[in-house]
C-alpha cells in the first residue's frame, strides 16, 4: 500500500486552512498552521513531504522570512508559496530563495496534485544526485569470471535480484563483495534509484545514528542544521551495509528495529520516519561465530542473513585470473592513455601461482603498478612486486619450444634496447649508434616491442 503524503499549509486565515483541508484532505494528510511557531512545531515533530506556504501572513510578517528560515531545517522540503496575482513578482524572487513553486489562492485540486508531483520528483532527483556525488564509487563493470565458482555466484544474484528480500554478502577483503551488491541493485526494480554505500567500519562511533538515521536542528552539539541519513538518501533504492560485524550493540539494535519496522528515527527527532529500502549487508568476519561469542546480535544476524551469498577467495578460481588480467589491462588503457598493454605469458604464469592474500582488489593494485613501472606497453615479470616475480613456475606446457625461444629472443631484444636508451638519457640516435643500428630500424624495433619513447632526460 502506497504511503499517504503529508501537506503542511501555513496561512493567517482560518477560513482559508479550512476550505484548503476540504479540497485536499481526501487525497492528502493535510496539516494546518497559522503561525510560524506552529509550523515550525509541525515540521520538527513529523514528516512532511510538501509545505504550502502563504507570502502575506498577519501581523506584516512576510512568508520569505518564514521561507529562509524553512529551508535552513530542511534544505530539500520543497516548498510552494500561495500568492495573489498581484504578488507573482515576489513569488518569483520565492523560487530565488529556494521555494519549488508558486499557485493562486484560489487553486484547484489538480493543479495542486500536479505541483505536489512535480516537487516530490524532483526531492527525489536531487537526493539521488546527492548520493552520486557523496559516494566515491569503483570503476563499474560486469563480474568477470567463467569459472564454476563464479557461475553460481552470478545464478545466486540472479535467483535474489528481482525479489525485494534482505541479502548478506559474506568473502575476505577484497572479493568484491560491494560489486556484487552494486549488480543485484542494477538487476533489480529498484535500479532506477539510489544505490547507498556505507562503510560500517569507518563510521564514528558517537555519530552512526546521525550517519545512518540523520539528525534534526539542534540535536547535538555542531548540528546547525537537519541531516538526512543514509537510510532516506536511499529510499526508494538500495542501502549497502559494508563490514556490518563492526557496527557497536547500540547501532545493532536501531539497525534490527529498522528492519523489522521499515521506519527510521532521526537523532533528537520525535517522529518515525517510513522508509522503502532494500538492504544488503557484508562482512568479512563469521557473523554466527560472533553471536556464540555474543559479539553480534543473534535476531539481528537472522534478519540479515535471509538470502546469503559467499563470495570465494580468489585463490580458489585461479583460472578466472586471464580473464581478469585481461579485463583491468583494457581499463587502464583508457585510464592511462597507454593503448594494446598486454601481460607477457611468462609474468602470467607467475600471477597464476601467487596465492592472492588480497584477492582481486590486490590483483588490480598490481596489475596498475606493474603497469606504470614498465618503459614499454608489455609487463614482464620484473616489474611485479618481489614475492610475485621470485616465484618459482614450471615451464608453460602451452608453449611450443618455438615460441618459448621468439619469446625470449624479444625480452633480449627489449632489455637491450631499453639499456641503451637509458645509458644515452633516451637520445634515439646515440641510442641507434650505441647498438650499431641505422635510427630507423631502432624506431622500427621499439614500435614492434612496444617500447613507448620519450623525451630524452
Amino acid at each position: 500500500m502506497e504511503d499517504v503524503r503529508t501537506v503542511l499549509v501555513l496561512d493567517d486565515s482560518k477560513t482559508f486552512l479550512e476550505d484548503f483541508d476540504s479540497l485536499m484532505s481526501s487525497t492528502f494528510v493535510v496539516l494546518q498552521a497559522q503561525t510560524e511557531r506552529d509550523a515550525l512545531e509541525h515540521l520538527s515533530r513529523k514528516k512532511v513531504d510538501v509545505m504550502f506556504l502563504d507570502l502575506m501572513l498577519g501581523d506584516g510578517q512576510s512568508g520569505l522570512d518564514v521561507l529562509v528560515r524553512v529551508k535552513e531545517i530542511l534544505p530539500d522540503l520543497p516548498v510552494i508559496m500561495l500568492t495573489a496575482h498581484a504578488d507573482v513578482e515576489t513569488a518569483v524572487e520565492a523560487m530565488r530563495l529556494g521555494a519549488f513553486h508558486y499557485v493562486s489562492k484560489s487553486p484547484k485540486i489538480e493543479e495542486l496534485k500536479t505541483l505536489i508531483d512535480k516537487s516530490l520528483a524532483e526531492r527525489t532527483l536531487k537526493r539521488d544526485y546527492q548520493v552520486l556525488r557523496e559516494e566515491v564509487q569503483r570503476v563499474s563493470g560486469k563480474i568477470v569470471g567463467n569459472g564454476a565458482a563464479m557461475q553460481e555466484l552470478l545464478l545466486s544474484i540472479h535467483r535474489v535480484a528481482m525479489t525485494d528480500v534482505t541479502v548478506l554478502i559474506s568473502g575476505e577483503s577484497g572479493t568484491g563483495k560491494e560489486l556484487v551488491a552494486r549488480e543485484i541493485h542494477m538487476a533489480s526494480k529498484r535500479h532506477e534509484r539510489a544505490f547507498v554505500a556505507v562503510n560500517c567500519g569507518s563510521l564514528v562511533k558517537d555519530l552512526v545514528e546521525s550517519e545512518l538515521f540523520g539528525h534534526v536542528k539542534g540535536s547535538f552539539t555542531g548540528a546547525t542544521q537537519t541531516k538526512l541519513g543514509k537510510f532516506e538518501l536511499a529510499d526508494g533504492g538500495t542501502i549497502f551495509l559494508d563490514e556490518i560485524g563492526d557496527l557497536d550493540n547500540h547501532a545493532q539494535v536501531k539497525l534490527l528495529r529498522v528492519l523489522q519496522e521499515k521506519e527510521i528515527d532521526r537523532v533528537g527527532g520525535t517522529t518515525p520516519i517510513p522508509v522503502n529500502v532494500r538492504v544488503i549487508a557484508a562482512t568479512n568476519r563469521d557473523l554466527f561465530a560472533m553471536t556464540q561469542k555474543s559479539e553480534f546480535r543473534e535476531d539481528l544476524f537472522y534478519r540479515l542473513n535471509v538470502f546469503p551469498i559467499s563470495i570465494p577467495p580468489l585463490r580458489q578460481h585461479k583460472e578466472d585470473i586471464p580473464l581478469l588480467v585481461e579485463h583491468f589491462l583494457r581499463q587502464y588503457e583508457v585510464q592511462l592513455s597507454r593503448p594494446k598493454l598486454r601481460v607477457s605469458p611468462m609474468a602470467l604464469e607467475h600471477l597464476m601461482e601467487y596465492s592472492w592474500p588480497g584477492n582481486i582488489r590486490e590483483l588490480e593494485n598490481i596489475i596498475q603498478r606493474a603497469i606504470l613501472l614498465s618503459p614499454t606497453n608489455i609487463v614482464e615479470p620484473e616489474y611485479l612486486p618481489k614475492e610475485i616475480a621470485e616465484i618459482r613456475v614450471p615451464i608453460s606446457e602451452s608453449l611450443s619450444l618455438p615460441q618459448l625461444e621468439r619469446e625470449a629472443k624479444e625480452r633480449a631484444s627489449r632489455l637491450a634496447i631499453l639499456r641503451a636508451l637509458d645509458q644515452n638519457e633516451w637520445d634515439i640516435r646515440e641510442a641507434a649508434r650505441s647498438l650499431g643500428i641505422p635510427e630507423k630500424t631502432l624506431y622500427d624495433k621499439c614500435s614492434k616491442l612496444g617500447i613507448k619513447l620519450r623525451k630524452k632526460a
